[in-house]
């Protein structure tokens, strides 16, 4: 369980110049969050996740939103690379945290020199990390990120989300598609954390802060909607365009069930996957099967159920008319082809 008055008490005790801000605080449940998260102005955490925490981490995930917010990342980090500035900001705020006495979790982002710099500091190191890391097949060519395709050249599927082309037979899913390339954060594929080294040093095993492979994309297929199957399919088939050739993608179908992801490496995988579900719609068990640590969470439904309560960031690609309203989500109507004679896009942000 999740005590916010006393962990509100403990925070004012070791913060007592921030008494009256820490106790005007909104501090909001929400889902998906991993276990917290701030939009600038709110802290959020996830009550399930948070559940399975020690009263000493759950008071150091609120105390490290606090300082986030206190310290204004999140505004700071506009126009800034999400998951870098988020690694860089967070191993600031926890060695401010470690030094005032807090325990930190096993997989707190933390520097490995201990050395101290600002956050923008950190940013450029960990972004220039991170690009010297995702240089496919070292030792061959490839192409230059400022190289710009001919005027009568496509460029070729799989190579970025700018311009990837595919054939979709529906003009309003082909649209929504790729207004949806607008919308994708871009992949390095890598993210980093803390692992068990592989050499015992004094007796120890010491952690080491190495970086992993990550989910590019989760992809919720409405199974229960009216749209046929191979709709369903092309549209995972230009969604996958959009990215990296070799990017991971988890695709998953729900109803009022998840039935689980599958990773998606290549059209053949997208045709042999399994289409499963049918009856009713249960939005929330959609948003709670979300992992959490894929850089885009998309939904494709036809909009028909109620909203989840909690929030959660995806991007809902509604095929219909059908006007949705998800907490903290952008949504995208792919008007079918016989509805629509322009075949434009309409854009919702909420």
């Amino acid at each position: 369980m999740l005590n916010l008055d006393s962990i509100r008490s403990s925070l004012q005790e070791r913060f007592p110049q921030w008494t009256a801000w820490i106790d005007r605080l909104p501090i909001e449940e929400g889902a998906g969050l991993f276990p917290t998260d701030n939009d600038g102005r709110k802290i959020f955490y996830d009550s399930r996740l948070m559940s399975y925490q020690t009263e000493e981490i759950q008071r150091f995930y609120i105390a490290q939103q606090m300082l986030h917010l206190r310290f204004q990342h999140h505004e700071r980090g506009r126009d800034r690379d999400r998951a870098a500035w988020k690694r860089a900001t967070d191993a600031v705020v926890n060695r401010m945290l470690r030094d005032e006495g807090f325990q930190l979790p096993m997989d707190a982002t933390l520097l490995a020199d201990d050395t101290e710099r600002s956050a923008e500091e950190l940013y450029e190191i960990i972004l220039a990390g991170m690009k010297d890391m995702i240089s496919p097949n070292p030792g061959r060519e490839t192409e230059q990120p400022d190289q710009k395709p001919k005027p009568d050249q496509k460029p070729k599927a799989g190579k970025s989300t700018e311009g990837a082309e595919r054939e979709i037979e529906d003009p309003g899913l082909a649209a929504a598609v790729q207004g949806l390339s607008a919308m994708l954060e871009p992949s390095y594929q890598l993210d980093f954390d803390w692992f068990p080294g592989d050499v015992i040093r004094d007796g120890m095993l010491p952690w080491q802060f190495r970086p992993y492979p990550v989910a590019h994309a989760e992809i919720l297929l409405d199974t229960s909607a009216s749209v046929d199957t191979e709709l369903l399919r092309y549209f995972v088939k230009g969604v996958k365009a959009l990215m990296q050739e070799d990017a991971v993608i988890r695709v998953g179908c729900f109803d009022t069930r998840f039935y689980g992801f599958h990773e998606i490496h290549s059209e053949a995988d997208i045709d042999a996957l399994e289409l499963r579900g049918a009856g009713g719609t249960n939005f929330t068990v959609a948003v709670n099967a979300f992992t959490g640590d894929a850089e885009n969470q998309i939904i494709f439904t036809d909009g028909y159920a109620e909203m989840p309560e909690q929030r959660c960031d995806a991007v809902w690609v509604v095929y219909g008319n059908m006007p949705i309203h998800p907490k903290g989500g952008r949504v995208i109507y792919a008007k079918p082809a016989e509805e629509k004679e322009k075949h434009e896009i309409d854009f919702l942000i909420t």
